[in-house]
């Protein structure tokens, strides 16, 4: 193909990706469905449920599970990653078919598809392996890089660096404006931090340390830990101190950033929000002798601020609407600047 010619259909291609709404949805189901699935693991997990199913992939030697409320639960879990993960299957399908030329896109989706089968398959091993705590935790941490890599497949579907203003270096995915990668390098620390503190709190759970302390914020009155379990449990409840605290920075710095988009300032509001919750669920499970919901609601709010950090990643590095000409998003840039309105007209 004629280097010209390939120039224009990869401008079409990105001209036309933010009109293609099966595929917009599609990718939001998938992120949608992944923090589902991830929430639905914390229900297995604190239900006892996760023996629920004793063989993989089948239930008991059958394609269904019985009529059994564990079985149920932990079948249902399955279910889930299996429809994210054929909606990942057409989803990268369709991106290489009439997207090709968008890179930021199919290769994301591609690294999703690789990855997801990877998870489904630890799934199996967490399974067979009789739960261990390492495996398990693995799985996890997985399940939620999958996660990211849905998030930034669906921004790099909907934002660009096309209109963009100022200079701009490489980064480790794509490129960012020189005013924002101390913000973007903040907020990419904090993402580790979010990532390692959920971790840790699953794996405190996973070796049965979770319920150790039964008081909010020490530990039965104690600063020193007496046990090793005690250990792993406050260990946790540090990390999250420290993310709460980076957290709020991250998200009050993301807000303040001259020439980006709406969206990134909305995320960034939410996460002030999302933290909230999660301390507030992190401390009802204490207050309430660990009840159930308290403990599912923790881990989702936790998986919720770690998507929340990554859409805040993607979007300071892809800060332009895509289909917004390059002069109109000149002129939203400049009027989110100097504080006055523009309307995009055409």
């Amino acid at each position: 193909m004629h280097p010209s010619s390939r120039a224009s259909n990869k401008y079409v291609q990105h001209k036309l990706i933010l009109q293609d709404r099966s595929l917009l949805i599609l990718l939001l189901i998938i992120v949608v469905t992944l923090i589902l699935q991830i929430t639905l693991g914390g229900v297995v997990r604190v239900t006892g449920s996760g023996e629920g199913c004793p063989d993989w992939p089948q239930c008991f030697g059958r394609w269904y599970p019985p009529f059994e409320y564990h079985a149920i639960l932990e079948y249902s879990h399955r279910s889930l990653g299996s429809l994210a993960g054929i909606c990942v299957i057409i989803t990268t399908t369709i991106a290489w078919i009439k997207y090709r030329e968008v890179r930021s896109l199919t290769w994301v989706l591609s690294g999703c598809l690789v990855l997801i089968a990877i998870v489904g398959g630890l799934g199996g091993a967490v399974v067979i392996s009789e739960l261990d705590p390492a495996i398990r935790t693995v799985h996890l941490l997985l399940a939620e890089i999958v996660v990211l890599l849905a998030v930034f497949a669906l921004v790099a579907a909907t934002y660009t660096r096309r209109g963009a203003s100022g200079t701009s270096s490489p980064w480790i995915w794509g490129r960012v404006s020189d005013e924002h990668r101390a913000t973007l390098n903040l907020v990419a620390i904090t993402a580790i931090l979010t990532l390692i503190s959920l971790l840790s709190g699953s794996y405190a759970v996973w070796r049965e340390a979770g319920a150790v302390c039964n008081t909010w914020p020490l530990c039965g009155g104690r600063i020193i830990p007496e046990s090793e379990l005690v250990w792993i449990h406050l260990t946790h409840r540090l990390l999250s101190l420290v993310t709460i605290g980076a957290v709020l920075l991250a998200g009050h710095r993301a807000w303040r950033l001259p020439n980006t988009s709406g969206a990134l300032r909305a995320t960034a509001l939410t996460s002030a929000f999302l933290i909230f919750a999660q301390l507030l669920t992190g401390a009802a499970n204490p207050w309430t002798d660990f009840a159930e919901w308290a403990r599912v609601g923790h881990l989702s709010m936790a998986t919720l601020v770690w998507a929340n950090m990554v859409f805040i990643i993607a979007l300071i590095l892809r800060p332009v609407r895509r289909g917004m000409p390059p002069e109109d998003a000149e002129k939203v840039i400049d009027a989110r600047t100097t504080g006055t309105s523009f309307v995009q007209t055409g």
